[in-house]
């Protein structure tokens, strides 16, 4: 446990648990409990909490079923009743909404938030600076910089708020939007769309980003 870390009333913090400089752990929390997996056989795998982040009333968050764990970042924050399961990635600066419920091997990547009461099926992914509206479920990988609403879950938009926010130029913006466009926009198919991608846009680093989202998925994007 670092430096000015506190632990509030009833909560718990368990075994293979460790927590970075200035977290704040409320009541009732439970960290590092053991997975809800059946194929668990056991083991003290690790749960790892960055520098700076807040778990809220309730949060759970169980440790891995594997050797790397359970890890969040640094600055984030879980609200009430937020559960992080067995193996998930949460990112730095991540916001998690009340109620939301994250499956096993789930990836929330930085600056993505997340509305309450909404359920990440296991293995989905959330890029880095996307919002997802709060009450809807995310059964597929969700890309960076973008909104998500709808049910099912649909492509919105950017997310021009945060993205301006958080210092994003307007050039930046406006390729990051003709990609989105040719994915979401243009009728060819994701294979299409990236190669034109690929030959056509700025090989920027916001570029790159989602082309490698989009290559390391399983799920399919919204």
């Amino acid at each position: 446990m670092g430096e000015r870390t506190e632990i509030m009333a009833h909560a718990q913090v368990l075994q293979g648990t460790t927590l970075g400089i200035d977290c704040q752990v409320f009541q009732g929390a439970v960290i590092g409990a053991p997975p809800q997996d059946l194929s668990f056989e056991g083991g003290n795998t690790p749960t790892s909490i960055g520098d700076g982040t807040v778990l809220r009333e309730y949060v759970t968050v169980h440790r891995g079923t594997h050797e790397e764990g359970t890890i969040i970042g640094s600055q984030a924050y879980l609200m009430a009743y937020v559960h992080v399961g067995h193996d998930g990635r949460v990112g730095d600066n991540v916001i998690l909404a009340n109620m939301v419920q994250l499956g096993g091997f789930a990836q929330i990547h930085e600056f993505a938030s997340i509305g309450g009461c909404t359920p990440v099926h296991q293995f989905c992914r959330v890029g880095a600076h996307a919002f997802v509206g709060g009450g809807y479920r995310v059964v597929q990988d969700v890309p960076p910089y973008v909104i998500a609403s709808g049910e099912p879950l649909r492509f919105g938009g950017l997310n021009v708020v945060g993205l301006r926010r958080r210092g994003f130029p307007a050039e930046v913006r406006g390729q990051i939007k003709m990609a989105y466009k040719l994915i979401y926009r243009s009728g060819h198919n994701l294979s299409q769309a990236v190669a034109i991608i690929r030959e056509e846009l700025e090989p920027s680093m916001e570029i790159q980003k989602i082309l490698e989202f989009i290559e390391q998925g399983s799920r399919g994007l919204i």
